[in-house]
């Protein structure tokens, strides 16, 4: 009696199983680095517009008062920002707040933060703002 070559089904079990698994890690993997590569812009954009708001107040000698919409309007027609290259990669929003001119904070949502360090948990639209930026 001859062997028919092939596979059997346990043996086809097993591979499949593997590749399921293995792609399921991968998946977790990828998310995760999109979840990081996310958050990275959002520290980027922060950080891009602490130095337009430095710039700002060497200029004029105060920071904008106001909330984020209006700060960005003063920093984008005063040339000190493109506010195209501005903005959050899941749609949440920034956070800004100066009521003396001499300090601010500014917020974002980070998804990969472990604890809040934004005092106030102010709003990032849908979410608490768990990342805040100040004047130096």
């Amino acid at each position: 009696m001859r062997k028919q070559p092939g596979f059997t089904f346990i043996e086809l079990l097993v591979v499949t199983t593997l590749v399921l698994v293995l792609s399921g890690l991968g998946a977790v993997s990828y998310q995760a680095a999109q979840r990081k590569g996310r958050d990275a812009k959002r520290r980027s954009d922060l950080e891009q517009i602490r130095a337009a708001l430095e710039m700002y107040r060497s200029d004029t000698g105060s920071y904008p008062s106001g909330n984020y919409s209006a700060m960005i309007s003063t920093l984008d027609s005063g040339g000190y920002l493109n506010s195209a290259d501005l903005g959050d990669p899941q749609g949440y929003s920034y956070y800004y707040n100066s009521s003396s001119g001499y300090s601010y904070r500014l917020c974002a949502y980070l998804e990969t933060a472990s604890s809040s360090n934004c005092s106030g948990n102010p709003s990032c639209g849908s979410q608490t703002c768990n990342y805040q930026v100040t004047n130096p």
